[in-house]
Formats: C-alpha cells, structure tokens, sequence
C-alpha cells in the first residue's frame, strides 16, 4: 500500500519515462530548478550537458514541479547569478486566472479553477496574441509559442531574435505598456478644457487609430453594441446606459470621427473619464509584469507536470490551436486506474468530459487523474489506488 506521496511520485517516474517533447530548446544553456510537496522550486541552479541527462533525473528523482530559465547562460549552473553569464533570453508573459476578478471566484476562491475561469483566461490569451503582440509588437504567430500552464492558465513564449537581447527596463516597459499601467484620460481627449474654458465637442481616440486609442475606441463601440448591462459595468448607471444604447448609432458614428460628445451627458469630462478608467482596466491583459521583466525567472517546462494539479503544462501551438483547446482533457497525464479519496470540500470538477461532485465530507471512488487532481488541490487525501480501472 502506498502512501500519497509514494503513489504521486511513481505516477510521475512512469510519465516521464514515456512523456514526449519534454526538452525546452538549448537545455545545456539553461538553469533548471525543482520543487516538492513543500516547496515548489526546492533547489536551482542546476544544469544538464544534454537531453538525456535531463530525462534521467526526471525519471529517477520525479520532481513534483519542473522550471527551467527562459534566459540562456555560459554556465547555467554556476552561482551566484552574476556568474552565470547571460547569452540572451526569450520574453515570457503569464496570464493566470488567479490574476483576474472573476464573479465564479467569488463562490469557489482563486485557488479554484472551474469552466468560467479557463473561459475567462483564454479570452485574455487571445486578446493578448491578436491586440497587442501581433499588431502593436509585430510578431509573427510563428514566433509566439503558448503552453497551458497546468493549472489556471497560459504561458507565452516569444522567441523572436528580436527580443534576445532586451534588458529589464525594456522588459518592464513592454509588460507595462500591454497592462495599461499609466492611462492618462486626457492623453486620449486632447480637447478637455484648461481649467476655466468651455469646449464644446470632446474630441477622443478613433478605431483606427494605433495602439491604445484605437483599442480604447474599439473596445467601447464593441461594449456600446452588446447592450445595456455591458454598458453598466462600465461604471455608468443604467440611466446613462440606456440613453447611450438607445442612442448608439449617434454614437457609434461620432466615435468613428473622434467625437465623444454626440450624446449630451451631464458633466461630461468627468463621466468619460471615469468610463475610459474602468475600461482601461477591463481592456488590459492579466499578465504578471514580474515574468516579463525578469529573464531570470524560472517558468514551468512545457509537457512536465504541475505539481499542484497533476495535469500536463501542455504545449498548445498556435494561437488557433488555442481557440479549441480544452485543458482539463487534453492535459490529463494519469489516464489509467482509480483512486479511493476522502473529499473534505470540492466545488464541482469537470475532466475528461466527466462531472464529479461536488462532495463534501465523504469517501469517493474516482478516474486517479481525478484523485490525483482533488489530492493536490488540497480538499481531497487519496486513501486508496487500484491500478485497473473497473470496466
């Protein structure tokens, strides 16, 4: 009989032994590092000389997380960092679930992640590739690679020689630029009066103008057309938003040629500011600025496994290849078995096409990628493994 841990840790050694593409590009100019049930980078500063000395650990030591640098080193192992020598680094963002303002999460928490999140991400992922990667940075799809993080969302990682040899501040800058950090509202309404004139038209950004005016313009007329709740979540009441809905053609046109002020709205330098504010935030990428601005930082290695879910961070392609996946069937490592587990408190679970519960405070008999799953996740303790599934 083994214990949790015993069972996780053979689960793993049987996945990596078998697992494909588990070797990230230049593995010997890497720094990699492991976690364990208690720590999810326990040690770093490790390095490998090639493929298979990097498969063998995995499949000896069974790591519980796999990270790897996206910088690229002389020597990946040598420490201090300084020591390392940094060749270049790939750029990485990281959009997490966890980082969004979801109404589900207010039911079942950020450390939960259910159907409305994964939505919610992917639309965030998508946005990120079509808003502001490939038009604003010029990438090409093909340079851009997304991988499902294996718990609440998507990693990105650019490899564009272009980006190889940018420094922190030039980083930071591009994380800040994507999120909206330092939206001014009278950059976009170059018409809001000195203090003491009157103006009699507000004039604003255009959708066809570049960067965030257009996506400012474009975001609100998209708004503008799905009714009036949209509109209300803006932070306008339902009174304005009824009046602009009523009268969206009006603005729409006006919109289109830059004039904000088709529709007479009572104090209206501070209505669209506070429009254009709760917009910005909303319009801006969840991305972790912290990922994209240091190249040091170590992500999840593509195809290893999360050691908070079980699942694979699985490598999902292009941006079209995104649109269709699903993750919690497609990243499922632990495909064969059952597990007995004690549930204490689990919200529903969906994978592999299957509901299960929610349960709460009992003994069930689940897929072990479910077991698994609950197990890690803290509301579930596996009390038993039977390594045929029934049929």
């Amino acid at each position: 009989m083994f214990s949790p841990r015993e069972l996780i840790s053979r689960l793993l050694s049987n996945y990596y032994k078998n697992a494909p593409d588990l070797v990230p590009r230049k593995v010997e100019q890497r720094e990699f590092g492991f976690g364990t049930f208690d720590m999810k980078v326990a040690g770093r500063h490790i390095a490998f000389e090639n493929s298979a000395k990097l498969i063998s650990y995995l499949t000896t030591n069974a790591p519980l997380f796999v990270s790897c640098s996206q910088a690229y080193y002389r020597y990946p192992g040598a420490r201090p960092m300084e020591k390392k020598e940094i060749i270049g680094a790939e750029m990485v963002f990281d959009i997490d679930a966890t980082d969004m303002n979801l109404p589900c999460q207010l039911e079942h928490g950020k450390k939960w992640v259910c159907e409305i999140c994964f939505n919610g991400v992917k639309e965030e992922a998508i946005k990120l590739v079509e808003d502001f990667l490939v038009p604003d940075f010029g990438l090409s799809e093909n340079e851009i690679e997304i991988n499902f993080s294996g718990n609440r969302g998507y990693h990105f990682h650019i490899n564009s020689e272009s980006v190889m040899q940018l420094d922190n501040f030039a980083r930071r800058e591009i994380g800040e630029y994507i999120t909206g950090t330092g939206i001014n509202f009278e950059e976009f309404f170059q018409t809001v009066g000195v203090e003491g004139t009157r103006v009699k038209k507000l004039m604003g950004p255009k959708p066809t103008d570049r960067g965030w005016q257009g996506k400012i313009a474009n975001n609100f007329l998209k708004k503008l057309n799905s009714g009036v709740d949209s509109l209300s979540a803006l932070g306008m009441t339902s009174v304005q938003a009824k009046q602009l809905y009523e009268k969206r053609s009006l603005v729409e046109m006006g919109i289109k040629n830059g004039n904000w002020d088709m529709v007479y709205i009572k104090k209206k330098d501070e209505f669209w500011k506070n429009v254009i504010a709760k917009q910005a935030i909303m319009q801006s990428d969840k991305i972790d600025k912290n990922v994209t601005a240091d190249p040091t930082h170590l992500l999840r290695v593509p195809n290893t496994i999360h050691g908070d879910t079980g699942l694979i961070a699985k490598k999902v392609g292009s941006k079209s290849r995104l649109d269709k996946f699903d993750p919690m069937s497609e990243s499922i490592a632990f495909k064969s078995g059952e597990t007995k587990v004690h549930i204490t408190n689990s919200p529903k679970l969906i994978m592999n096409g299957e509901t299960y519960g929610p349960y709460k405070d009992e003994d069930v008999i689940l897929p072990t990628y479910a077991g698994v799953y609950l197990h890690l996740k803290g509301v579930g303790v596996i009390k038993g493994f039977r390594p045929s599934a029934k049929k």
